[in-house]
């Protein structure tokens, strides 16, 4: 029942996003024909930023994208196993090398947010420069962090004082302006006009509120976090497979050499090595760069919930102040602290539900994650199968 009255109450808002989305996709096709018109120039300017690159150009749609920001998918740019050759394997093993002569700082930066020194670090690690393809992935989850920071922020901190400014203060309005003087008499059985004036004031916040929480930031929120995890979890499935296909080559690599070609067999088994080592780390690194990203997600979403309490807190104070500069008595001054405390404390209790969100969203059991990669194993089983043969060809020479 309370679902179909929510339907019922966005239903214009729904045509209207249908409509918005409808004239979005006649821009888009006017867009593709003038891209068409001048292929080249469009072309360099996309090249310009990594960002643009790295998106599809799928605009969000819809009316709720009016208040909170929302986020396309971004398009995957990490190589597939298909494409995987011998001079990407010598390209992933120089940033293997890279990555294990780095110095790792043991003296941080003094920073007040250790978020940042961390950054700093999994950058250095990862070889952020404009031809990583990790760069890219920093940077679309550090976009991805700020805006869903940002979504919350505006929500809480601004949202939820600013609609208990609105209804608590029209409620103060109604009542210093004499209205409903008529309805007295009927409201003096529950306490009198200004209870009945504060209680719908409560009740009305508290709706208002709700409703923006459960379809715009909410409807927002989970895109936002469903397109991050469709990109993570087809990184890392990529990251993965690579894995493995460098694990076979680095094998099997003797297969197709022989004693004149020893060169070119040293090289090209510890490029393939090094690569699989690489694909692993990459894999532990960006899994460290997500932890960093949730973990600021999650504080600032906690930080966030009680600035914007702490604001109600104060829209209270400064209502109440206004109601005791007036001449309120001293029951409407309590019907009104109580009303705004109900509404304080059931708004509390509904927002809490946004630091736990990307949680519920976010189905980190799905990827392709370092510890499932059995690193250890590979190079056990590796270095294990190249002992055997070893032995196998001395005991067989010897035999001869």
């Amino acid at each position: 029942m309370f679902q179909q009255f929510i339907r019922v109450l966005t239903a214009p808002f729904r045509v209207l996003g249908r409509l918005a989305k409808r004239g979005a996709g006649d821009a888009k096709s006017a867009g593709r024909t003038a891209a068409n018109a001048g292929g080249s120039i469009v072309a360099s300017a996309a090249g310009a930023d990594l960002l643009e690159e790295e998106y599809r150009e799928e605009p969000p749609s819809g009316v709720e994208t009016i208040l909170f920001m929302q986020l396309p998918r971004p398009r995957l740019t990490e190589r597939a196993a298909s494409e995987l050759t011998l001079e990407q394997a010598v390209g992933y093993a120089a940033d293997a090398k890279a990555f294990y002569r780095y110095g790792f700082p043991i003296f941080a930066r003094g920073d007040f947010f250790y978020e940042e020194v961390e950054q700093d670090y999994l950058n250095a690690a990862l070889g952020f420069n404009e031809n990583s393809i990790d760069r890219r992935f920093l940077e679309v989850t550090t976009l991805f962090r700020r805006t869903l920071n940002d979504n919350t922020r505006n929500m809480l901190m601004i949202w939820t004082p600013a609609l208990y400014l609105l209804v608590f203060g029209a409620g103060v309005l109604l009542l210093q302006s004499g209205a409903g003087a008529s309805v007295s008499e009927r409201a003096a059985q529950i306490g009198g006009l200004p209870a009945l004036i504060f209680a719908a004031a409560a009740l009305a916040g508290v709706f208002f509120a709700f409703l923006v929480y459960s379809w715009p930031y909410k409807v927002v929120q989970q895109r936002n976090l469903m397109n991050l995890d469709n990109y993570i979890t087809s990184k890392f499935a990529r990251i993965n497979n690579n894995f493995q296909v460098a694990k076979r080559r680095a094998l099997n690599v003797e297969r197709d050499k022989r004693m004149a070609e020893r060169a070119e067999l040293i090289d090209e088994a510890g490029s393939w090595t090094l690569a699989y080592h690489w694909f692993a780390m990459r894999l532990f690194l960006c899994e460290l760069a997500l932890r960093n990203k949730f973990y600021q997600v999650r504080r600032n979403t906690t930080l966030y919930w009680v600035g914007g309490l702490a604001f109600t807190g104060l829209a209270i104070v400064g209502l109440a102040a206004l109601l005791f500069a007036k001449g309120a008595s001293v029951q409407t001054l309590g019907l009104f602290a109580g009303a705004s405390l109900v509404y304080l404390a059931l708004i509390g209790a509904v927002m809490r539900g946004a630091t736990g969100m990307m949680f519920r969203v976010v189905e980190s059991n799905e990827w392709s994650r370092f510890h499932i990669v059995d690193l250890d194993a590979t190079i056990r089983d590796h270095v294990g199968e190249d002992k055997l043969q070893i032995v196998t060809f001395r005991d067989r020479n010897r035999m001869e």
